[in-house]
């Protein structure tokens, strides 16, 4: 199958679980679909990044232009993207048991989940945001 072909079938698959930290943020099913959805993606990653070992030179994480050199394949530009999509799911799925965890209103946080599944970490900013305007707190300190 061409790295188009799974491209086309990545983007589609990852919307349902959107759709569901959206709105149905508060069923018991959410955390395993979610996960299922995460694991699947995972393993399909997995599957690129093996298939494409050969090809990867670890001095090319040392510099921007080794960087811009992996990702002149369309298979390592696809698994690339599915990194992205994979974590920016798990950080969307953070966000929202985060935000149930401190009370804060779901309908303050589907901005943020919107702006995760399109820009990862200005999602996860605004999110950060609110909750420390919700909270009075950035982060929790666990001892």
């Amino acid at each position: 199958m061409s790295a188009s072909i799974v491209f086309q079938i990545v983007n589609t698959i990852v919307i349902p679980a959107w759709l569901i930290l959206i709105f149905f943020p508060k069923k018991s099913w959410r955390k395993p679909v979610i996960y299922a959805f995460a694991i699947i993606m995972a393993l399909l990653y997995i599957f690129y990044l093996v298939n494409s070992l050969g090809d990867l030179e670890l001095d090319a994480f040392n510099s921007l232009e080794g960087i811009k050199a992996m990702f002149t394949s369309n298979k390592a530009v696809l698994t690339g993207w599915i990194h992205y999509l994979v974590f920016d799911l798990l950080i969307g799925h953070w966000i929202v048991g985060h935000a149930q965890k401190h009370g804060i209103s779901h309908y303050l946080i589907i901005p943020c989940l919107l702006l995760c599944f399109m820009f990862g970490p200005a999602g996860y900013c605004l999110y950060m945001l609110i909750k420390l305007i919700k909270t009075k707190t950035l982060y929790e300190a666990k001892i």
